[in-house]
């Protein structure tokens, strides 16, 4: 029952049918859904193809210790909201990457205490774990340190792999929240298309905040006409009959900026980079290093053993916050292979402490990405908010979830105590 909701906006796919045919809908999937090719085999040396990407997202809390978190495993019975989910993503042999697992969107909650651990793991054609080849590094060969070049970024992106354009974050009711899709001038009016407006959006001249409802049809008519000048003249909908204007969408790089307030995200990379936190290393790890019997650490800058040097970030493993409820929105999702003259050490004009770029810290000039897709996602309650609410909020997505039994588990204590854990 739970996994057969998806993206709100996405249940719009039945207007689209109705206005276009099979053959005008295969093109705009075509040219909407094929991912940004993979510059691995260009960029890397040594790096094979991602095919496949499994992303793990367990909830989690704080330990006492204040330091590390407990991500919750797969539990041995039904709960009432998913503490476990699992997306698996899929290339076929043109390139084309898409949602393949049963689970379509990550279904979370925004709290004070609650946090997301997500895990990214990445394969090669053969069904091989290939994580470790982003973070290689010899201190002799520094040119060809993967380490050094890759890191993961974690923004927000305006379309989703299904092929559906302009959804940016929006409400569970698909309604915009103005200020994640319009570009507003010096007087905080919004800015109307022109020829030369690369990303735009339909909406009426006389505009209520935060009131304009996502319209699957009207997304493709904006894509259609965007860059011609068709983009200056106004639209009437042959649905509804209302008259519609082309208005800029906001620079993704301006929203990427936003982003802190709608999720935050801190990395928890391990070393080696696909063991857990804490465990005991057998043997040697992933560049040979003699460590049986220690325990694996957090990722530290150039792979350095040492405890006082600077945390490194790659984001195979991290842990979110979310800070707005009632939201749908796709994650971008991107490997950067920064080539700059320290990889991604170079932070000029920047102040970051650990000596790493920000979660959503991306350069417009990073234009080389080892994997860039996004991913579903939505906030379905607050349980900080009033109880009620928040129960309501979250059975509109789980009505088998039972009253006491979200109770207990969001606010009783011990529900977590019975069910398998690791530290992030």
């Amino acid at each position: 029952m739970r996994t057969l909701f998806i993206v709100l906006p996405l249940l719009l796919c039945s207007l689209l049918l109705s206005s276009c045919s099979d053959e005008r809908m295969e093109s705009l999937m075509r040219d909407l859904v094929v991912a940004p090719p993979s510059t691995i085999e260009r960029d890397v040396k040594g790096h094979e193809q991602i095919y496949s990407i499994q992303a793990i997202l367990r909830l989690a809390h704080k330990r006492k210790d204040g330091k590390t978190f407990a991500a919750y495993d797969i539990p041995s019975s039904a709960t009432p909201l998913p503490i476990y989910q699992e997306i698996a993503f899929s290339k076929d042999s043109n390139g084309k990457m898409s949602i393949t697992s049963a689970r379509k969107v990550f279904d979370v909650v925004k709290g004070e205490d609650i946090y997301y651990a997500l895990e990214l793991k990445y394969y090669d054609l053969n069904g091989r774990l290939i994580n470790h080849q982003f973070s290689g590094y010899d201190p002799k060969d520094e040119a060809n340190s993967t380490l050094l070049v890759h890191q993961h970024f974690f923004t927000v992106q305006g379309y989703a792999l299904s092929g559906y354009p302009l959804v940016y974050p929006m409400t569970l009711d698909s309604i915009y929240y103005d200020k994640y899709l319009f570009q507003l001038d010096s007087k905080g009016n919004r800015v109307r298309a022109t020829a030369s407006s690369p990303s735009i959006v339909y909406a009426p001249e006389v505009h209520q905040p935060n009131s304009l409802r996502y319209s699957l049809p009207l997304a493709i008519k904006a894509t259609e006409v965007a860059l011609t000048q068709e983009a200056q003249v106004s639209y009437t909908d042959p649905q509804t009959g209302k008259l519609y204007q082309l208005y800029k969408t906001i620079d993704a790089f301006e929203l990427n900026g936003l982003v802190p307030k709608i999720f935050t995200y801190e990395y928890r990379d391990t070393d080696p980079v696909e063991e857990v936190l804490g465990s005991a290393i057998v043997g040697q790890d992933d560049l040979g290093r003699i460590r049986a019997g220690i325990p694996v650490i957090r990722l530290r800058k150039k792979r350095s053993l040492d405890p006082g040097t600077p945390l490194d970030a790659l984001g195979f493993k991290g842990v979110l916050k979310f800070h707005q409820s009632n939201m749908a929105f796709q994650m971008r999702t991107c490997i950067s292979h920064i080539i700059t003259a320290n990889g991604k050490y170079d932070l000029t004009g920047y102040e970051n402490p650990g000596g790493v770029h920000r979660f959503n810290q991306l350069s417009p000039a990073w234009n080389s990405f080892d994997i860039d897709y996004p991913v579903p996602f939505r906030i379905i309650a607050d349980v900080d908010r009033d109880k009620d609410a928040c129960v309501r909020d979250i059975q509109r997505f789980y009505p088998e979830g039972e009253r006491a039994a979200l109770e207990q588990m969001l606010w009783g204590e011990g529900y977590f105590d019975r069910i398998p854990k690791i530290t992030m």
